[in-house]
């Protein structure tokens, strides 16, 4: 990156612009303003930007980008802060460029299966505008709650359901991307079968923001699954745990989870969330499987048959819907965006 004089690039006259472009009220330059948009959902990393810039369109994020490229100024773009990556951390005496007001659901359109929607937008709200048309977006990072959807796609962010259903990647079909130089441009389509040409918006999925800024985002969606079963099987062993995950697979049933803990992890997350966890097992692995009812109870009856025969001292079944969310959500905290 090109050196600079943030004395000199970020002065007065640098804010007085940025006031103008985006208005006075949607530019932070206090300290106490400028600490929280300091660091990642790490915490471990730290730096002071010299203002942070919210704008609340597409046309704005264009207009700063351009202006910061004449006075080459450099311009960190961030969501809800929640990545472990860096990606979101500011450069010493640049700009934040903090897009959570650009948060409108645009269309969520049940004949397509697609979902069009600003960066801003918090990921579990795109599944729950989804339910009542029946679909579903299975990408389920464990910051879901609080993260942005443009943080997820940066980021290219996972989940527990990743194993069934893939990670952010698969469900991007197309985006609307601002340049450095500030050039608004749309990469993708609705068309499933979009092979002509360079597929430019994977260049952008997983680029954490060095390539550009992505403002608008259009995702798939799928149907959502008529039932779901949710398991906690209890061992004595990581090495027990380790064969059941691949007993399962060997099986040829692939749940929508399936993940193991060790003791430690299970005592600080029982510690944190009170789930009822068995924090004395020396590994738990959790499953779940979802899809038509009767194909769900028959894989839920295999993964606990081939979890018993592999050395489970306990197989538990989630007790109801708001029991198996605690188990599903709690335990898996490193898949953010």
């Amino acid at each position: 990156m090109t050196s600079f004089d943030s004395s000199t690039a970020t002065g007065p006259e640098t804010i007085a612009e940025l006031c103008r472009i985006v208005g006075d009220d949607n530019v932070l330059t206090a300290l106490e303003d400028l600490i929280p948009y300091g660091f990642d959902g790490t915490a471990a990393m730290k730096e002071k930007a010299a203002c942070v810039v919210l704008p609340r369109e597409t046309g704005k994020v264009a207009e700063v980008m351009r202006f910061a490229a004449e006075k080459k100024i450099p311009v960190v773009t961030r969501g809800s802060g929640t990545g472990l990556s860096g990606g979101s951390i500011p450069v010493q005496g640049g700009i934040v460029l903090c897009l959570v007001h650009l948060n409108e659901i645009l269309e969520l359109d049940p004949a397509n299966l697609t979902i069009l929607c600003e960066v801003g937008v918090i990921t579990k709200a795109i599944d729950d505008a989804a339910l009542p048309h029946g679909l579903f977006y299975p990408p389920d990072p464990g910051s879901m709650k609080i993260s942005t959807i443009g943080g997820n796609v940066a980021n290219n962010s996972g989940g527990l359901r990743g194993l069934k259903y893939g990670v952010t990647r698969d469900y991007v079909m197309g985006m609307e991307v601002v340049s450095p130089s500030g050039d608004v441009m749309w990469l993708g389509s609705k068309c499933v079968k979009d092979v002509a040409g360079y597929s430019l918006k994977d260049l952008y999925v997983g680029s954490e923001g060095t390539l550009g800024i992505i403002t608008k985002v259009l995702l798939k969606l799928v149907p959502r699954p008529q039932a779901r079963r949710t398991l906690l099987a209890s061992y004595d062993s990581m090495e027990a745990a380790a064969r059941t995950v691949s007993k399962i697979i060997e099986n040829q049933i692939i749940p929508c989870t399936l993940e193991f803990l060790d003791r430690k992890t299970c005592r600080c997350v029982e510690d944190y969330a009170k789930v009822g966890l068995p924090t004395e097992a020396a590994a738990v692995v959790l499953i779940e499987t979802d899809g038509h009812e009767a194909v769900v109870d028959e894989e839920a009856d295999a993964m606990a048959r081939i979890a018993e025969e592999n050395g489970a001292i306990s197989v538990e079944k989630a007790r109801d819907d708001s029991h198996a969310c605690l188990l599903y959500t709690s335990p898996s905290p490193r898949d953010r965006g």
